[in-house]
């Protein structure tokens, strides 16, 4: 298994949402943003050569009676990094989580990390350029 994660939005419910490049988080704000875990093993296409990874992944469904999702946001800053646990927003589909980022905290990278945890066996995942945050004072020099 490859394990990584996708970025949705407009999720409605478990089977009402899309995916997208990256989550769009304010400053400021309260943020939450979801992301699909996915097999990148289990993605080949058909039509494709031997091997190459297509933009489809099968979705992972953790099958551990004690599962975890944690996202961390480093940043050049260590008084700056954070964590975050993540929930499972439908129970229909353990694919899904949700990541609810308070108002007082701001990831300071389009860059993240989650680490998955069954049972005891932790896996982690580098997702780059995932996010994008929106300043409210942008200044020049």
């Amino acid at each position: 298994m490859i394990l990584s994660a996708k970025i949705l939005t407009n999720v409605a419910s478990v089977n009402q949402w899309n995916y997208c490049q990256e989550a769009q988080l304010f400053e400021g704000q309260a943020n939450e943003f979801y992301l699909q875990l996915v097999d990148l093993s289990k993605n080949i296409d058909i039509g494709s050569a031997i091997g190459e990874i297509s933009d489809h992944p099968i979705r992972y469904i953790p099958q551990g009676t004690r599962v975890s999702l944690k996202a961390s946001f480093s940043s050049v800053d260590d008084t700056e990094e954070f964590e975050i646990n993540a929930t499972q927003p439908f129970s229909d589909d353990g694919s899904i989580w949700k990541i609810q980022i308070p108002s007082t905290q701001l990831p300071k990278s389009g860059n993240f990390q989650i680490t998955l945890t069954e049972d005891g066996i932790s896996k982690t995942v580098n997702l780059k350029s995932a996010i994008s945050v929106n300043l409210l004072n942008i200044s020049s020099c």
